[in-house]
C-alpha cells in the first residue's frame, strides 16, 4: 500500500471554528484557540481516521482524492475567510466533502446519511459503520465499540477498570491527581464514543497532556514518551512499562481491612470508598490482572455488606485478606490449565495426524501448518461450538485471538495477568458483536454479567443447544486445484474455514471426529496436489469426505 505523504497534506481545518456561536468567556476563547490549533498540528491523522472509520469499504486511492478536495477547500477559506462554509463545525466539513464526492455514496451505499443534516447526519455515519468487517483482512485489535458500551451501559463499572488499570500502570499517583485524571478520560468517551472524531482525537490528547505535564508525581517511564508527536506520544504512554512501586508503599492497606470504622466510611460515600479501595488494592499488586482486581473489589464489597449487619464488623471484615487469596487463586488455577493444556497440544498434535508422511515437499508444508495450528483449531471448535450463529469470518478471527493470546503469555513470569487481560478481550471483542446483534442467549447472559466474572461465566457455557445446523453442506465439501496454489497463511485461512464451517455442520461430532475429518482434508489436498491432474482427483476424493462425514 502506497504511504500517504502528509507533506501533501495541507492544513485545511486552521480557519475552522467548534462553534457557530461566539465564546462568551475567556476559557471559551482559550479551549476555541487550543482546540483549532490541536487541529491544525494534527490535521492528518484526524481526517484519515474519519475516513477510515465512516467509508470502510473505501480505498486508499479515494482517501487521497479527499485531501485534494480539502487542499482546494483550504485554499478558497484562507483566501477569504468570511465566505460561510469556513465557519462550520468540523466534522460538519468532513461529512460534506465526503458526500460530494462523486459516485461514492452510491458506491458504498449511505446516500441516506447524506441526506441528513448537522447531528443527525453524522450519527447516521456513526451507526452506518459495520460490526461485520469481513471485508477487510482481520488486524490483532479489538473492537472499541465494546469499551463504549460499556461506558454507556454501566459508567461506574468502566471507571472502576481505565482506575485499576491506570493505578497499577502508575503507582505513585495520588488519588485525587487519579480522580481528576478520570475526568479527563470520561470527557474523551463522550466524544469517541458519539463518533465525534475531532473531540475523539482532542480528548485524548488532553489526556496525555495531563499525564505529562504532572510527570514527576505520575511516573518515571514516560520522559520519552511525552516527548513525542500526537499519536506516537499516546501510544507510547499506553505501552509504557509500569512504574515501579515506591519504595514506602506497604503490601497492605490497613485502613479498609483494621480499622474499626471502615463501615462508617463506607456508609459516608460508598462510591469514593470503594473507588479509593481499588486504587490502593491495584497499586500495590501489579502481578494481578485487570479483571482480577474488578473481582477483589466486588469480593470486598460483598463482604462488607454482610459484615457492616453483623454485631461485630471488624472480626468479620478483618478476614477480607483470606477472602482475597482465595479468590486469586481461583483465577491462577483456571490460567494454569489453559497454559497447560495450550502446551500440551503443542506437544502431542502428532497424534492428530493420521496418514500424513512423505519427504521435504507440499505434504511437509501440511505437515508443518498442522502441528503448529492445532492449538487454533482447538479453539476453534470450542467457539464455534459456544456460538455457531457468529459468521465464519468472525469465529476465525476470535480465535486466532486467542492462540495469539496463549502463545504471548504462556512462557511469561507474568502469566497470569497476561493471559487473564488478553483472553479477557477476546472475549470483549465477542460481546461488543454480540451487544450489535444478540448471538445466543448463553452469549449474552454472560456478556451482561458482572465484567469481573464474564470469563468464568464463559468458561461454564456448553455447547448451544438452541442452534439448528443447515440442511446441506453448502458446498462445504467441494474442492478445487486453486488449493495446490495455495501456501502459508492462506492455506491456513482455508483450512479454518473448513473446520469452522464443518462444526457449523456437525455441532454433534466430538472433537475426536472433527480431528479425523480435517486430518483427512489434509490428506486430500496433500494427494491431489501430486496427481498429475488435481482438478480430477480433487472431484473423486471430494464426495468420499463428504460421505464420511454424513456417516460420523
Amino acid at each position: 500500500m502506497k504511504q500517504l505523504k502528509l507533506t501533501g497534506f495541507v492544513i485545511f481545518f486552521f480557519f475552522l471554528t467548534e462553534s457557530l456561536t461566539l465564546p462568551t468567556q475567556p476559557q471559551d476563547v482559550d479551549d476555541v484557540r487550543i482546540t483549532q490549533k490541536f487541529i491544525e498540528d494534527n490535521v492528518g491523522y484526524i481526517t484519515i481516521i474519519a475516513f477510515a472509520q465512516y467509508i470502510q469499504e473505501a480505498s486508499f486511492e479515494e482517501v487521497e482524492m479527499l485531501v485534494k478536495t480539502m487542499a482546494e477547500y483550504r485554499d478558497e477559506c484562507l483566501a477569504d475567510r468570511t465566505l460561510p462554509e469556513c465557519s462550520k463545525l468540523a466534522n460538519e466539513v468532513l461529512l460534506e466533502n465526503i458526500c460530494a464526492m462523486e459516485g461514492l455514496a452510491q458506491k458504498y451505499n449511505f446516500s441516506h446519511c447524506c441526506r441528513k443534516v448537522d447531528f443527525e447526519r453524522r450519527l447516521c455515519f456513526f451507526h452506518n459503520k459495520k460490526a461485520d468487517i469481513g471485508f477487510l483482512p482481520p488486524l490483532p485489535t479489538l473492537d472499541p465499540e465494546e469499551k463504549c458500551q460499556t461506558y454507556k451501559n454501566n459508567r461506574e463499572s468502566f471507571l472502576n477498570k481505565n482506575i485499576a488499570i491506570l493505578s497499577q500502570k502508575f503507582p505513585k499517583i495520588g488519588f485525587k491527581q487519579l480522580t481528576s485524571l478520570l475526568e479527563d478520560v470520561s470527557s474523551k468517551y463522550d466524544g469517541c464514543c458519539e463518533g465525534d472524531v475531532v473531540q475523539c482525537i482532542h480528548g485524548r490528547s488532553k489526556v496525555m497532556s495531563h499525564i505529562c505535564s504532572k510527570q514527576d508525581s505520575i511516573s518515571s517511564k514516560i520522559k520519552d514518551c511525552c516527548e513525542k508527536n500526537i499519536p506516537e506520544r499516546g501510544e507510547c504512554i499506553i505501552y509504557s512499562n509500569k512504574d515501579d512501586r515506591p519504595n514506602d508503599l506497604s503490601l497492605r492497606e490497613a485502613k479498609f481491612i483494621e480499622s474499626d470504622n471502615v463501615c462508617e466510611k463506607r456508609d459516608a460515600d460508598q462510591a469514593n470508598f470503594m473507588a479509593e479501595f481499588l486504587y490502593e488494592y491495584s497499586r500495590r499488586h501489579p502481578e494481578l490482572s485487570t479483571p482480577e482486581l474488578l473481582r477483589i473489589a466486588k469480593v470486598y464489597e460483598d463482604l462488607l455488606k454482610e459484615c457492616c449487619n453483623m454485631e461485630n464488623p471488624p472480626e468479620c471484615y478483618r478476614r477480607a485478606e483470606n477472602r482475597f487469596n482465595e479468590t486469586t487463586e481461583k483465577s491462577l488455577k483456571i490460567v494454569q490449565r489453559e497454559c497447560e493444556h495450550f502446551q500440551i497440544l503443542g506437544k502431542d498434535d502428532l497424534k492428530y495426524q493420521v496418514g500424513i508422511s512423505g519427504d521435504l515437499s507440499r505434504e511437509d508444508e501440511l505437515l508443518l501448518l498442522f502441528r503448529t495450528d492445532v492449538c487454533s483449531f482447538s479453539y476453534l471448535i470450542n467457539l464455534t461450538k459456544l456460538a455457531p450463529q457468529l459468521s465464519t469470518e468472525e469465529l476465525t478471527f476470535l480465535g486466532k485471538e486467542m492462540v495469539i493470546a496463549l502463545t504471548t503469555c504462556c512462557t511469561l513470569s507474568e502469566e497470569f495477568a497476561c493471559v487473564d487481560n488478553l483472553v479477557d478481550l477476546v472475549l470483549g471483542e465477542l460481546c461488543g458483536i454480540n451487544e450489535n446483534r444478540n448471538i445466543n442467549p448463553a452469549v449474552d447472559h454472560c456478556c451482561k454479567t458482572n465484567f469481573a466474572f464474564r470469563r468464568s461465566c464463559f468458561e461454564s457455557l456448553e455447547a448451544d443447544k438452541t442452534y439448528v445446523p443447515p440442511s446441506t453442506s453448502q458446498g462445504l465439501f467441494t474442492f478445487h486445484a486453486d488449493l495446490c496454489q495455495a501456501h502459508n497463511e492462506e492455506l491456513q485461512r482455508k483450512k479454518d474455514r473448513f473446520l469452522v464451517n464443518l462444526v457449523k455442520l456437525k455441532p454433534e461430532l466430538a472433537g475426536e471426529e472433527l480431528w479425523s475429518l480435517l486430518a483427512d482434508f489434509t490428506n486430500v489436498v496433500e494427494k491431489c496436489c501430486k496427481a498429475q491432474e488435481p482438478e480430477a482427483c480433487f472431484k473423486e476424493e471430494s464426495p468420499k469426505l463428504a460421505a464420511k462425514s454424513q456417516a460420523a
